[in-house]
């Protein structure tokens, strides 16, 4: 493998269970890569998404589903002849996202209404992130000295009462409405949809997961584990693993990423 080859690989792992208190699995997830070599030049695409269909309303499950796939068919239709053009316009990306996203809604609101999910996605292409997110699931990167920084902002009511000084994150975690969603996919048809960029180093890696493993999990025990597994699916299953082993709550999701 020459130099350049290596420059933009990326490798991924996903993971899920049921949990050990819920009887159906709301969440869905996507996670692919594409490379391609041309002219003594390598590009990689990823596409990661986790979305958590909301519990307590209609078709949770069904919502998650027709989210994640109203939006990998949306984004892939624009995305993959964008990524195998010789010369690609990347700042049309945002917005590509942001229309796969609602697109992803309106299939919900015609075919599942009432019923509702989180949907956070990343997208990489080479050393790019770009990010659609809502709800709260969250996506981190976890840099090469495995310092964990999360780049997504939660919509929910205890976000909002931490962001204004009125509870700490620690009460957050085990407050009586800490599952009350603000935005999400499934309610509204203008839904607001957050948008981001980042860099990916080498080295570096994602980390894309619904609350059955952020809330149940702290993040110095996630980067404990991840550490522990050098093969990323190995990881992967820990960390699921973990949620589980304290009481498994909920469904529990996730996808690593890792750039070589």
């Amino acid at each position: 493998m020459s130099h350049n080859q290596s420059i933009h690989a990326l490798e991924s792992a996903n993971a899920h269970s049921i949990g050990k208190i819920r009887r159906y699995n709301e969440d869905a997830l996507v996670s692919f890569q594409l490379e391609t070599m041309r002219k003594d030049q390598t590009d990689s695409l990823g596409l990661y998404v986790v979305a958590d269909g909301m519990g307590g309303h209609i078709n949770g499950d069904e919502a998650s589903a027709s989210a994640v796939s109203a939006f990998t068919e949306q984004l892939g239709n624009d995305i993959i002849p964008l990524f195998l053009k010789d010369e690609s316009d990347s700042s049309i990306i945002p917005e590509l996202l942001k229309k796969a996203v609602l697109f992803a809604n309106q299939s919900i609101l015609d075919a599942h209404p009432g019923s509702g999910t989180t949907f956070t996605a990343a997208l990489i292409w080479n050393e790019k992130i770009y990010i659609a997110h809502v709800g709260d699931s969250r996506l981190f990167l976890i840099h090469q000295n495995y310092e964990m920084e999360q780049l997504t902002h939660d919509h929910s009511l205890v976000q909002m009462m931490v962001d204004l000084g009125e509870i700490s994150e620690e009460e957050a975690l085990n407050h009586p409405r800490r599952s009350v969603l603000l935005r999400s996919l499934g309610f509204d048809k203008d839904i607001e949809v957050d948008l981001a960029e980042n860099k990916l180093e080498a080295g570096e890696s994602l980390l894309l997961c619904c609350d059955g493993l952020w809330s149940v999990i702290k993040n110095d025990q996630m980067i404990k584990i991840i550490r522990e597994h050098n093969d990323i699916q190995e990881a992967a299953d820990a960390l699921v693993d973990a949620a589980n082993e304290a009481g498994g709550p909920d469904n529990i999701s996730c996808i690593l990423v890792r750039r070589k």
